[in-house]
Parts: structure tokens; C-alpha cells; sequence
């Protein structure tokens, strides 16, 4: 399945609702740091946008909310976890430097 990864520009976790701040790497399975919880707002788990339209949205916020420049990736996701109508709660993501969107 495929989904959208928003991440700041050195490839760290935007870190809303209180997460922590995850470094991301290229070409390898990105795992969270915890153990993967099912419940919306605790536990471990990776969140990804469920469409390039919600992602770019997520980078205006954090420009205009936050002054953060953010990056957007397309990116395979391992397995679904928890979902709502705009994001997708996974136990992992993979994606490349070619992956990136505009």
C-alpha cells in the first residue's frame, strides 16, 4: 500500500501531538522507536497521509502554523494499523531520495 510520509527538511518527524522527533533514513525500513499500539494517540506507530492532497496540506500548516519547511515523500507502508479519513497509522515506511514530491 502507499501513502504520503510528511518530514522536515533533515528528515525527522514533524512531531505534532506530542510525538517524538524519529530520524528517517532512505532506502530502509523505517520502524518506530516503541512498541506499535492500535489506539489512535498512544503507542508507537508511523503516521502517512492518505492522499498528495492531504499531505501538501499537513506542509502548509507546518509553514504557516509552525514555520517549519517540511518535505513530502511517496512511500510504501507495512501494513494498516489504525486509519481516519485523512491519515494511516503503520508499523513502517520505505522510501528513496527519488520518492520526493514537489
Amino acid at each position: 500500500m502507499i501513502g504520503f510520509k510528511v518530514l522536515r527538511e533533515d528528515l525527522t518527524s514533524l512531531g505534532l501531538l506530542g510525538a517524538s522527533h524519529l530520524q528517517y533514513r532512505f532506502d530502509e525500513w523505517n520502524r518506530p522507536g516503541e512498541t506499535v499500539s492500535a489506539h489512535p494517540r498512544k503507542g508507537g506507530g508511523l503516521w502517512v497521509a492518505r492522499t498528495l492532497g492531504q499531505a501538501r496540506a499537513m506542509r502548509r500548516y507546518m509553514l504557516t502554523q509552525h514555520g517549519v519547511q517540511a518535505r513530502i515523500f511517496r512511500c510504501l507502508i507495512d501494513g494498516v494499523i489504525y486509519e481516519t479519513s485523512c491519515r494511516i497509522k503503520t508499523a513502517g515506511v520505505l522510501f528513496s531520495a527519488e520518492d520526493e514530491l514537489v
